[in-house]
């Protein structure tokens, strides 16, 4: 009986509930999914090397007779098999696997996928095989002669048995897969792409499924942009004049002279928030850039025109430093402001306000009539339908303007945030020195630690440090250096230095409390996960020490180097290796990249091409989903997938059975 689509996986010969189960871990439910799990890199087995050539470029695969085989028992069975070609001859050495002993006989001819290490410890050669099979003279081969996929496994489920399970439907492809969409000029059918991806001849035909299969993943995402586009210019708010004399009143009374990029951003958003079009802004600023400001000349002006505005941070410890930092720039110009946070959710019945506050604010059904600015702190932090929330009933919508300290190429702008206009801020403010970044191998590291401590003491305790560990306690991971095993240590290395701790399970006020004694100089290191990465504003805060820096994303890294230098002191940051850690590894690589590059946007660049955006931003808050073929940084692809979207749109094809039927 022929499968169908939406069969469950047990259709397949050989795959019972227990197995079942296995392929449930992966994704993978249906034949759909089965069909819909791709390759993530292939292994060309196409052609075979001479032993002698794979001998010089460390791997490969031979075609050999087996000369000999023998298996030694120290702990573990360990079999070696010699093998021998015209160039010459090899030892393979199979561990606990003492079957092989019948398996290989002389004389027979097999072909060896091999790989050839060389060990650190002794400069041994150590010959791997990863796969093996009896030469077939002639006829085809199973898994040699051929390009075969490399796939998402889980344990009990490998590549090659994803591999016999497709192949069993293999035949079906063009029966199962319809292609949703007419031709799509350059690009092949989804039925086509479906049997490439799996059984590509060359490697031509893995660029042509991937290119088409791509486009599938992109397209749901640039059907919502076109849509959210349409939406967005039916929307309507009220505008919000510009009042220039408040606004350079408000700039003079800073401290300190704003930046052009500052300038700019502010001239953009009041421009937008003037209009009867819904401002729909992103402020896109490196740490320590200046945000903040920009949105209290925003926030201001709105105030100053009769409406109430609302800023909404992710955390309340950011939002109770947002309520003192707002009530020091707007001391000189009469501003209502109230703070609305879990503990304290009431809101008055006057208009004409600032409201700060956290999410606890989205569950407040009072919100002023004359909201008409929304300033939504660390945007990717909040999920699409708490922004929503605040869109008003009725004719008019207040104006939007989100910002996020973690820094975003321009090429996914658009992605991420799908039709807000963009405005970045790369200036540091005038008077800040570059803090100073060094990556710190293993064997520096108590070096490391003295400098810190003789730089706090000499500059008579008037500097101060963080100390950024991945774990709170050694119990959750025994290999990775904890914020309390650390502390402990550390107070017995500087007895002369308050040190203290905070981290996320603390309560708000116990944060509270030690972010204002580190702040009045009370304590001189701060241990802590982190729970500091956004927002604290620590003036005097100039040495940033992150250990097991490799457990951290290189973004991350930046936010947390973004507490340090946000004064005109000289600024360090120290990022130390764990001992897991090999010298040349990607993931020293990482690190001594991150040291040399002071940008947020090259940092973030770097680092979506190594990790990827679901680690990088967290797709789960920002609703990007994690593509099994798409790049996002393909901007192309981006333009090539919403053209065809707005052709769908205005057609009277079935858009949501496209959608429905593309692959994903």
């Amino acid at each position: 009986m022929p499968v169908e689509l939406e069969d469950k996986i047990t259709k397949l010969k050989g795959i019972g509930a227990k197995q079942e189960e296995l392929y449930n871990n992966l994704g993978i439910n249906t034949i759909r999914d089965l069909l819909y799990h791709i390759p993530f890199r292939y292994d060309d087995a196409t052609s075979i090397k001479s032993i002698e050539e794979v001998k010089e470029s460390g791997e490969g695969s031979i075609l050999a007779e087996v000369t000999k085989v023998s298996t030694a028992y120290f702990r573990k069975p360990i079999t070696t098999v010699s093998v021998q070609d015209d160039t010459g001859t090899m030892r393979i050495v199979f561990f606990n696997q003492a079957y092989l002993q019948k398996t290989f006989k002389e004389g027979d001819i097999y072909i060896f996928a091999i790989k050839i290490s060389i060990s650190k410890k002794n400069g041994k050669k150590n010959i791997y095989c990863s796969k093996y099979e009896k030469y077939a003279d002639g006829l085809e081969q199973k898994s040699f002669g051929k390009i075969l996929g490399i796939y998402p496994e889980t344990e009990g489920i490998t590549s090659k048995k994803i591999r016999a399970e497709l192949d069993i439907i293999k035949e079906d492809i063009p029966r199962l897969i319809k292609d949703p969409i007419e031709d799509i000029e350059d690009y092949i059918t989804e039925t086509e792409a479906i049997e490439k991806v799996h059984y590509p001849q060359n490697p031509e035909d893995i660029k042509l499924a991937q290119k088409r299969l791509s486009f599938d993943e992109i397209l749901p995402i640039a059907v919502k942009m076109e849509k959210d586009s349409i939406k967005r210019k039916q929307e309507k708010s009220i505008p919000i004049p510009i009042k220039a004399s408040v606004i350079n009143k408000f700039i003079k009374s800073l401290p300190y002279q704003i930046t052009d990029d500052q300038n700019t951003a502010i001239s953009q958003i009041l421009e937008d928030c003037s209009k009867t079009t819904t401002c729909n802004r992103l402020l896109n600023g490196d740490v320590g850039s200046g945000k903040t400001v920009v949105s209290a000349t925003v926030i201001l002006n709105c105030i100053k025109n009769g409406f109430s505005a609302i800023l909404l941070a992710p955390t309340t410890v950011l939002a109770k430093q947002h309520y003192d930092t707002f009530s020091e720039l707007f001391k000189d110009f009469e501003v209502d402001i109230e703070l609305c946070i879990s503990s304290n959710k009431i809101i008055s019945d006057a208009d004409n306000k600032l409201i700060i506050g956290t999410h606890a604010i989205l569950y407040k059904q009072n919100l002023p009539a004359d909201l008409n600015l929304v300033v939504i702190d660390e945007q990717h932090r909040f999920g699409v339908d708490q922004r929503n929330k605040f869109k008003v009933d009725g004719k008019y919508y207040p104006h939007y303007l989100t910002m996020t300290a973690t820094p975003i190429p321009r090429s996914l702008t658009e992605i991420f945030f799908g039709n807000l206009d963009v405005c970045e801020i790369r200036q540091k403010p005038k008077g800040r020195k570059e803090i100073q970044t060094f990556y710190v191998p293993l064997e520096k590291r108590y070096s490391c630690f003295d400098w810190v401590r003789d730089r706090i003491i000499n500059s008579d305790k008037q500097e101060q440090a963080f100390f950024i560990y991945p774990i709170i306690d050694e119990s959750d991971r025994s290999s990775i250096k904890s914020v309390l095993q650390e502390q402990k240590k550390l107070k017995e290395m500087y007895p002369e230095l308050s040190i203290e701790y905070i981290h996320g399970k603390l309560k708000d006020k116990e944060k509270e409390c030690l972010l204002k004694d580190f702040r009045d100089k009370k304590i001189n290191i701060l241990i802590s996960t982190t729970v500091i990465e956004v927002g604290i504003d620590i003036p005097d805060a100039t040495i940033m020490v992150i250990e097991d820096a490799e457990m951290f994303g290189l973004a991350q890294l930046h936010q947390l180097r973004g507490r340090v230098g946000r004064s005109d002191k000289e600024s360090f940051c120290y990022v130390l290796p764990g001992d897991s850690v090999e010298k040349g590894s990607p993931a020293e690589d990482r690190l001594k990249y991150f040291a040399k590059h002071s940008s947020g946007f090259d940092v973030a660049s770097y680092d979506l091409q190594t990790r990827g955006p679901g680690e990088v931003y967290g797709t789960k808050q920002s609703g990007i989903p994690n593509f099994k073929v798409a790049k996002i940084t393909d901007t192309e692809l981006l333009s090539k997938t919403r053209e065809y979207a707005r052709k769908l749109l205005d057609s009277n094809m079935d858009v949501d059975y496209i959608l429905d039927n593309l692959f994903r």
